[in-house]
């Protein structure tokens, strides 16, 4: 006799999820201005590719964010730095 109320099986699988960009995040974040948030995304992101590919996606875009935003503030720190050195070499005395 046939169980009509068994769920049928499933002939596709899951194609396995390619974490190339949650390790090319993890590369970037450490190696070019050693982002700590943006590797904690990154982390995230590949321990939870295999089972919640939405939260791991979500992940990788706040992880660029992240580094984004860390990188504006490098160069804002380095342009104000550079103000800084500027304006006190034109204040020092030229006479000796």
């Amino acid at each position: 006799m046939t169980n009509y109320n068994a769920p049928a099986a499933s002939t596709t699988t899951g194609a396995p999820v390619s974490k190339t960009k949650w390790i090319v995040q993890l590369v970037v974040g450490a190696l070019v201005l050693g982002n700590v948030i943006t590797l904690i995304f990154a982390i995230l992101g590949l321990v939870k590719a295999d089972t919640d590919l939405e939260t791991a996606n979500k992940y990788y875009k706040w992880g660029w964010i992240a580094y984004i935003i860390c990188a504006v503030l490098w160069i804002i720190g380095i342009i104000a730095y550079i103000v800084f050195i500027a304006s006190m070499m034109a204040s020092m005395p030229t006479d000796y």
